[in-house]
């Protein structure tokens, strides 16, 4: 990424993001090349770290290279409540 130029984000990641706090999950997005879009924290299962994918998106090779990282990929909002333990 150039500097100065926006990640482009996922366009489900904002309706994941509100569904999550809405049910009382602490939710921070980061801007950072390799690392996932989010890193949440559930009051039922502690913090998880999430990438938001559209259905049929990939990772790329530095989201994959992140070896040793728990990351959870959801691709909608009850990928989402499932990985903080939400049924």
């Amino acid at each position: 990424m150039r500097v100065g130029q926006a990640r482009k984000r996922d366009r489900q990641e904002g309706v994941i993001v509100a569904a999550l706090r809405r049910v009382g999950c602490l939710v921070h997005p980061v801007s950072s090349p390799g690392f996932p879009d989010l890193v949440v924290y559930s009051p039922l299962v502690g913090v998880r770290l999430m990438e938001v994918k559209s259905p049929h998106g990939r990772l790329t090779p530095a989201q994959q290279a992140a070896v040793g990282w728990p990351v959870v990929v959801v691709r909608s909002i009850a990928d989402a409540f499932m990985a903080v333990g939400i049924s």
